[in-house]
């Protein structure tokens, strides 16, 4: 049976060498590849979509060893892959899934044109809607942060003896600094004491350096004054607990029962799980950064443009474009309240 993703090490040799090439970090005299300067998450995200294709192919029984990488993109065959991307994932992961494809060949085969393959991603990203609207799951930052703190001092009148009581309370104060720090989940998972989370003066501070980041900024955030207390009893009491149970020392932040560092998926799953069961639906890790933006911009104008600096954005039309979810029902009936308003002041006028 042929997996859904054809794992790197079992590409064929000219795959394999096509890649070499694209990594390549040369000089001015023998060049440089195109996928020199990705990052190792962009570089993992693109193999993994390559990998797709790959399987996709064998699936359709190409015999992949007997052909180049450019060879196999033709447009039948990526009329063919979108059918298939269609009837397995949902629309925005068909789109990713084809540019991932996209941004991949076009390293691995630079000599060639590829904008008609350009031209077949914008095609398909603008006919695949989202399968699901954002704004039916999100909440309030507000709303997040203080049902997590009201949990947090819940869990805090008890024992903290029992383990299902410590994950609570680290699922809790998770979800309160995401809300008010929203981190992409890379960042978040890779939080790490005396690295990337430290103290400084007294506060504790979250840096992320440019190589980690999206854009290639740093970040720099303290952690907000609430959470001070609840992040002392995690680090007191809670984390030394779970490390007790560990094979190995480790400075990752958050730690699993068992000790060993939380994975990113792992902190996914328990994020989704615990706002499903506190709103009754789920809040994915990302969708923090929807609420944040969202929250902040119906506050002032002011409070607007500074979500793009919280989310890392380097430009306040990113955050607008991408996350800032305004709500249509609530601008309208505000200016309709204000043409009542004026109208009524005018009728007064006239009297």
């Amino acid at each position: 049976m042929v997996k859904l993703y054809l794992p790197f090490e079992d590409w064929p040799d000219e795959d394999h060498a096509a890649w070499t090439s694209a990594i390549r970090d040369g000089d001015v005299l023998d060049g440089r590849g195109l996928a020199a300067h990705w990052r190792e998450t962009t570089r993992r995200t693109n193999i993994h979509h390559y990998g797709r294709w790959l399987s996709f192919l064998m699936r359709q029984g190409s015999d992949i060893h007997a052909t180049t990488p450019a060879e196999r993109v033709t447009e039948e065959t990526v009329r063919a892959y979108v059918g298939d991307l269609r009837s397995r994932v949902a629309p925005r992961t068909a789109v990713s899934s084809l540019v991932g494809l996209k941004v991949m060949i076009k390293a691995l085969a630079p000599e060639l044109d590829w904008h008609w393959l350009a031209v077949v991603c914008n095609r398909l990203n603008v006919q695949s809607a989202p399968s699901k609207d954002k704004r039916g799951r999100m909440r309030s930052t507000t709303e997040i942060h203080q049902h997590a703190l009201n949990e947090l001092e819940r869990l805090r009148r008890t024992t903290l003896g029992r383990r299902i009581e410590r994950v609570a309370f680290r699922d809790a104060l998770m979800i309160a600094l995401m809300a008010c720090r929203p981190l992409r989940l890379g960042n978040f998972t890779s939080l790490d004491i005396g690295g990337r989370f430290y103290q400084q003066a007294g506060h504790w501070m979250i840096e992320i350096p440019g190589n980690e980041t999206k854009n290639g900024d740093p970040l720099t955030f303290d952690v907000p004054a609430t959470l001070v207390c609840c992040l002392d009893i995690y680090l007191g009491r809670i984390r030394p607990a779970f490390l007790a149970n560990a094979q190995a020392e480790t400075n990752a932040l958050w730690l699993g029962f068992q000790g060993r560092p939380l994975a990113y998926h792992t902190i996914h799953c328990r994020i989704v799980y615990v706002t499903r069961k506190w709103f009754g639906m789920p809040i994915n890790p990302h969708l923090f950064r929807d609420c944040a933006a969202t929250t902040m911009s119906s506050c002032s104008v002011e409070d607007a443009l500074a979500s793009a600096a919280l989310l890392g954005h380097r430009n306040f039309a990113t955050t607008e474009k991408h996350y800032i979810r305004a709500n249509q029902l609530e601008a309208s009936r505000l200016v309709a309240s204000q043409v009542s308003r004026i109208a009524r002041e005018l009728t007064e006028q006239d009297r």
